[in-house]
């Protein structure tokens, strides 16, 4: 995995409730759509993933609504916590 290859950030949602899951690329569409579903009652979670041109990915971590979303990608040239 190289640092410099091609990649994209992909936000995967789960409604714990109804069962129903969502795919967003964009990390703000994936916190409105669990904001949504919280005001409805709802157990949302969700991940973060960045996917590499390859087909690799790796697992950045849980969503989170307050705080920081930032994380730190083992055996990357990654020097210090960002957004994947």
């Amino acid at each position: 995995m190289d640092e410099v290859g091609a990649c994209m950030t992909q936000c995967i949602v789960y409604d714990e409730t109804t069962k129903e899951s969502e795919t967003f690329c964009s990390l703000t569409a994936a916190k409105k759509w669990m904001r949504e579903r919280i005001k409805q009652k709802h157990e949302v979670s969700g991940q973060k993933y960045r996917v590499y041109s390859d087909g690799e990915f790796v697992n950045c971590g849980s969503i989170s609504l307050t705080g920081s979303n930032k994380s730190f990608v083992a055996n990357t040239r990654q020097t210090k916590k960002g957004y994947p």
